[in-house]
């Protein structure tokens, strides 16, 4: 016996995989798809300095991410930096290590 699943027809399976290396003095970081200024991932910044988000297949294909980091200023010091941005970043297939 099987069970049929449906899948919508805009379902978008996650595959890729963006491995960001941050600024210690970051507090947030924001990842754009660089065509239309969508967000694909927005999140503050924790302990660790290293982060592993997965993103659409699509942005495996070409460089079509932007990502900016910003200084907020951690526990009341002011900020190092306003913001800093890489522009056409493209997430990796797992396994891939690119």
């Amino acid at each position: 016996m099987y069970k049929l699943k449906k899948v919508p027809p805009y379902y978008v399976q996650n595959l890729g995989v963006l491995e960001l290396d941050l600024d210690s003095s970051s507090t947030r970081v924001l990842v754009q798809n660089r065509n239309d200024l969508s967000v694909v991932w927005h999140a503050p910044v924790t302990e660790n300095p290293t982060v592993t988000i997965t993103t659409p297949l699509k942005y495996t294909v070409d460089p079509l991410l932007t990502v900016t980091i910003f200084d907020d200023g951690k526990n009341g010091a002011p900020p190092q930096f306003n913001a800093e941005t890489v522009d056409r970043v493209q997430a990796s297939l797992p396994g891939t290590g690119e």
